[in-house]
């Protein structure tokens, strides 16, 4: 699977005159995947490409990341196809997560469906399926400024957060970002649950 997603890469991320491109750069206070700090509350610089042509997209991923151990840097390739018409919008796909260490990488399948602001995401590891998680977000409406949303994942073992993420476009291609995590019975830490981000896209 790891050299189907790197094919599927390299085609389409080889062919700029006939798929569209974009990518950026990130740099963050701290890297939160599913409400848990990849980095140990420290910051991170992250960075992405992706290439799509006519609904189908591949692309890849990564970040500096700090587990205790010698992985340091965490690169993901993914591709998928995604419709829309109207309100409605369906996306899925595979991500394949990997460290530049000991880590085993590991595969996710995923499908997410939008309707108007509302969207329903299953993630479903390949190999485990205690590792399986679910998210649901709403896209804030009314609101000028920034773009904000709210969202709710879930695990496989029924553990749970919740995130509310605030962004803002600025001129020249920047964009700033806020996230708060928080969970029941865990009170928010301005170091460790909180993430200010600075980015760039092209």
């Amino acid at each position: 699977m790891k050299k189907l997603l790197g094919l599927m890469g390299a085609l389409l991320l080889s062919t700029p005159a006939f798929a569209g491109m974009d990518g950026g750069v990130n740099l963050t206070s701290d890297y939160l995947w599913r409400g848990v700090s990849q980095t140990q509350g420290n910051a991170a610089v992250q960075w992405d490409l992706q290439a799509d042509k006519k609904g189908f997209y591949a692309g890849t991923w990564g970040s500096q990341v700090d587990f205790g151990t010698d992985a340091s840097i965490e690169y993901d390739f993914y591709g998928g196809y995604a419709w829309s018409k109207g309100d409605v919008a369906i996306d899925v796909g595979i991500i394949q997560y990997n460290y530049n260490t000991e880590l085993d990488s590991s595969e996710e399948w995923y499908a997410i469906g939008t309707y108007k602001f509302v969207s329903v995401g299953y993630y479903q590891d390949r190999d485990d399926t205690a590792k399986d998680y679910m998210e649901a977000s709403i896209a804030v409406p009314f609101i000028d400024i920034a773009d904000v949303s709210i969202r709710y994942g879930e695990f496989a073992d029924e553990s749970s957060y919740n995130q509310i993420t605030v962004s803002k476009e600025l001129e020249k291609g920047f964009t700033v970002g806020l996230e708060i995590v928080s969970e029941e019975s865990v009170e928010i830490d301005l170091k460790d649950r909180v993430a200010l981000s600075l980015g760039y896209r092209f």
